[in-house]
């Protein structure tokens, strides 16, 4: 895999086209500003299965995007973005298990940007990773959810994704706790 693989085009529920890819280095400022409005986002819907709970600066969104690279030219991690009239909306990453005997699993992450929700772009990136997952050989992908956040699960369902455990009260944010579902496809 290389940074920047172009996976496929398709239109949107609204007739966008959008581009799959492979994330590149001169996503940069739009990996910023992906980011930062999940960042933002999340802060005032506490069912948004973002983790990060800091806006990034430029300084350590490139930290990270260096890394993402390096990590897809070796073959550790599989990307895919999501492009639609030049901005990233969404974004999507699994991690290759880096110790032997986890070599064939991932770990999956994946977020879309509130606007672009519900147009059948998640399905599209998640049928695309999982497609990009097999041909690198994976053979089973874990991913953890929101259990507050039906609209994320059925998206994963629909992607061939099967609740395997839950971990109550993983989270806690806003002064709630919240479960967190585990999710796994055998590929």
């Amino acid at each position: 895999m290389k940074a920047g693989q172009i996976y496929k085009q398709f239109r949107t529920k609204k007739d966008k086209i959008v581009t799959l890819r492979a994330i590149q280095w001169e996503d940069l400022d739009g990996a910023l500003e992906f980011v930062n409005s999940l960042v933002d986002e999340r802060n005032y819907d506490p069912d948004l299965g973002i983790i990060l709970d800091k806006r990034q600066t430029l300084e350590s969104e490139a930290e990270w995007l260096g890394q993402k690279v390096a990590s897809i030219e070796s073959g550790n991690q599989i990307s895919v973005v999501a492009e639609l009239d030049g901005k990233l909306v969404g974004n999507s990453e699994v991690e290759r298990g880096r110790l032997t005997d986890e070599f064939y699993h991932g770990k999956l992450g994946i977020a879309v940007l509130k606007e672009y929700r519900d147009q059948g772009i998640g399905l599209e990136i998640m049928k695309t990773v999982v497609e990009q997952c097999r041909k690198a050989g994976l053979k089973t992908v874990e991913l953890e959810v929101f259990a507050t956040n039906p609209r994320a699960v059925h998206v994963y369902e629909a992607a061939g994704f099967r609740e395997v455990g839950r971990i109550p009260k993983k989270i806690f944010r806003k002064g709630r706790h919240t479960d967190i579902i585990v999710m796994a496809i055998e590929l």
